[in-house]
């Protein structure tokens, strides 16, 4: 007897999209289960439930408006001449400046060029109201800057305060760029300073290996973080442990 071959049929669009809905519904019954014995283990009156789930509720609609926001920025960063990259994490949007459109090699004076890349990424950023971290990145060449002979402390410490060095290690080079972007941005007024705050890791954390001239060019960077927290429920959640502090040691 011959064997039939078997037709094979295309599924149909509507029952994909179908199957889809049935998992949603049925994780969403989930979790109303789970809600509702959490709150019967808890012994919750009715309103007490009711504004349970209210939270949860509120904390989905965060995330969703935190992961929107995210999506909209890093877009129209991206879009930004002299922005290299830009990475979106879990709670975190990165955005790459590398050395060349920032600072001329070894300084941490800003370039002229530096201002409207700088301009363009604060009105990116300016609306959204998390923080920013300013990251200075540099690669592994140690620096051999010396203060000229003769010149006074005072001389040194202006010098370097305007980026101009001499410093003597990568990490204070770094620190010294983040710095000087930081107070670009309040300078300016293009953003709010209890927003920013500048990280230093010189060498370390490198973007790629430092095994050629351009992996050394791509370490040589300034980063720039948003990262996603309420930075006012954190000082309201510091001020009420401060309120209620921990027992003694030896007290009950």
């Amino acid at each position: 007897m011959a064997l039939q071959k078997k037709k094979l049929t295309m599924p149909v669009v509507w029952l994909t999209v179908y199957s889809d809905l049935i998992t949603n519904e049925a994780l969403f019954f989930m979790m109303l289960f789970a809600s509702v014995l959490i709150a019967y283990q808890k012994g919750m009156t009715e309103q007490e439930f009711r504004d349970y789930m209210r939270g949860i509720s509120s904390a989905v609609h965060k995330r969703e408006a935190a992961a929107k926001t995210m999506t909209e920025t890093g877009q129209k960063l991206a879009k930004i001449e002299g922005v290299s990259s830009v990475s979106m994490g879990e709670k975190d949007l990165r955005i790459v400046l590398p050395e060349p459109v920032l600072f001329e090699s070894g300084k941490a004076k800003l370039k002229d060029s530096a201002d409207a890349v700088l301009r363009n990424v604060a009105t990116v950023l300016g609306p959204s109201r998390y923080d920013l971290d300013i990251e200075g990145f540099t690669d592994d060449v140690p620096i051999t800057q010396t203060a000229p002979p003769g010149m006074l402390r005072w001389q040194l410490a202006m010098a370097r305060s305007t980026g101009l060095g001499p410093y003597y290690s990568n990490r204070e080079l770094s620190a010294a760029r983040a710095l000087q972007v930081l107070k670009f941005f309040t300078r300016e007024k293009l953003l709010s300073p209890d927003r920013l705050s500048a990280s230093a890791y010189g060498e370390f954390l490198p973007a790629a290996p430092n095994d050629s001239d351009e992996h050394r060019a791509m370490n040589r960077r300034i980063e720039i973080k948003m990262i996603l927290r309420d930075r006012k429920a954190m000082i309201r959640a510091e001020g009420a442990a401060g309120d209620n502090p921990p027992p003694a040691a030896g007290q009950p």
